[in-house]
């Protein structure tokens, strides 16, 4: 709470104080960047090997994968921003931002097997699972830029509300070609707080670098119930993301299926990233400053 009071602050500076509530320096920004999953977001594999029904198979975890993490690796992020001056500095700006992260997106499909029991007879299947999630959002909040009156080089750092939709889906295809899908998904309300330091190349453009960290489920956490109607099983494209915790029953890694216990979850994660600004206004000052 003490961390959003001095934005709360500012502004209201900014839209009582003379001269200030300009609204007439728009911004846009257009980035991408490396995004690094953290805390139990993060995982080191969603596959394990295990015996199962006198076999040695490579398939699904079931001790740590969506029990105590959602075995995300690093991937990308493409986002953009608005930004609108609330003084004639353009120090204070009210930001929107809509981006979307793709995790696991230099992971490779791996391989593995799995047992299946048809007419009392065990058969080993070779099979390639491949396993992604994703995190689009929506983000409105607050940036201060303390030179950006400079039109060259400021340093910037910015504080948003967060509304996050995360989906993950496993694959699992054999011979190739026949495959099948595990999904979830649910929405959650976070925070992410933004930092970074842009350049004007000209009045109409420039580039930023900077470094954004989501704390991307703060509110809205579900907690499993062990409800065998809501299992996690192949073939089934509405699962619950389970990030509070509980116990629930999975189909996923074990033929004959299980009750397993999950812990809570935090899904953070932190992204490096360049982009390009564009000022549209830039022009219209211009040809207005020559026409006088």
């Amino acid at each position: 709470m003490k961390k959003i009071i001095p934005f709360i602050l500012l502004a209201l500076f900014a839209f009582t104080s003379k001269g200030f509530s300009q609204f007439d320096q728009p911004s846009f920004q257009l980035g991408v960047g490396l995004a690094m999953p953290l805390d139990q977001m993060k995982g080191d594999n969603y596959l394990s090997t295990a015996t199962s029904n006198g076999f040695q198979v490579t398939q699904v975890d079931t001790v740590d994968f969506l029990r105590n993490n959602f075995g995300a690796k690093t991937g990308f992020n493409v986002f953009g921003k608005a930004k609108i001056n609330f003084d004639k500095f353009n120090i204070v700006r009210g930001v929107g931002q809509i981006g979307f992260t793709s995790f696991n997106s230099f992971q490779q499909a791996q391989s593995g097997n799995y047992v299946i029991n048809y007419a009392g007879q065990n058969f080993l299947l070779p099979a390639s699972y491949n396993y992604n999630l994703n995190a689009l959002n929506i983000s409105l909040g607050l940036e201060i830029a303390p030179t950006s009156f400079t039109n060259v080089v400021s340093p910037y750092a910015g504080g948003y509300i967060s509304f996050n939709n995360f989906s993950m889906e496993l694959n699992r295809t054999e011979n190739s070609y026949d495959t099948t899908r595990f999904k979830a998904s649910g929405f959650r309300i976070g925070v992410n707080l933004d930092a970074g330091i842009e350049f004007k190349v000209n009045p109409q453009m420039g580039f930023a670098l900077g470094f954004k960290y989501d704390f991307g489920n703060l509110l809205l956490k579900e907690k499993a119930s062990a409800n065998i109607s809501e299992r996690y099983d192949w073939g089934r494209t509405n699962g619950k993301l389970w990030d509070d915790g509980g116990n629930f029953y999975g189909n996923l890694g074990n033929q004959n299926g299980g009750l397993y216990s999950s812990q809570s979850k935090n899904m953070n994660w932190g992204t490096v990233y360049i982009a390009l600004n564009f000022y549209p206004n830039a022009m219209n000052k211009t040809g207005s400053t020559k026409k006088k």
